[in-house]
């Protein structure tokens, strides 16, 4: 676990780094166009866990000690203010079932599409935190994302499942 909600054992965590866009990455985010994105499919390379909102899925990913620049693809959609996490792909579809019921936790596998960045930073739709990796990406277990997630609401008081 991670020594603080916002921190890791070696600095900021993702809720210090990413819960809001400093200015120089909203700036990028702005000037971003059409072309910097793309709707994509899921259930191919990867699939991936959408938690909502962001600072949720941001405090998830310092719980399991994510480290921030270590090839584990991971992206912002700051209008929406949710948290899109790659996992391996078929990994989340086996998942339906346990995340199923958890508040603000989706995923995507085949048959899903999600918008993408293309290039640079993206947009307020789309913002690359993390790159994967090219040649050998990092996935997060889809299980302990929803887990983490479950957990951050148990301390924060917030309820984990759905009414």
């Amino acid at each position: 676990m991670a020594s603080s909600e916002n921190t890791t054992a070696s600095g900021p965590g993702w809720v210090d780094s990413f819960r809001h866009p400093d200015t120089e990455m909203e700036r990028r985010l702005r000037v971003g166009g059409l072309s910097a994105t793309t709707l994509t499919a899921a259930g191919t390379s990867w699939d991936a866990v959408v938690i909502a909102p962001l600072e949720r899925g941001l405090a998830a990913l310092d719980a399991l000690d994510v480290p921030l620049d270590a090839g584990f693809g991971v992206y912002a959609d700051y209008r929406r203010y949710e948290l899109i996490v790659l996992v391996a792909p078929g990994a989340a579809a086996a998942e339906v079932s346990d995340v199923q019921g958890v508040r603000g936790v989706r995923v995507l596998s085949r048959g899903s599409w999600v918008l993408m960045p293309t290039n640079g930073d993206g947009t307020w739709e789309a913002a690359t935190l993390s790159r994967p990796a090219r040649l050998c990406p990092r996935y997060v277990d889809p299980a302990r994302l929803c887990a983490a997630a479950v957990a951050v609401d148990a301390a924060r008081g917030a309820p984990a499942c759905a009414s």
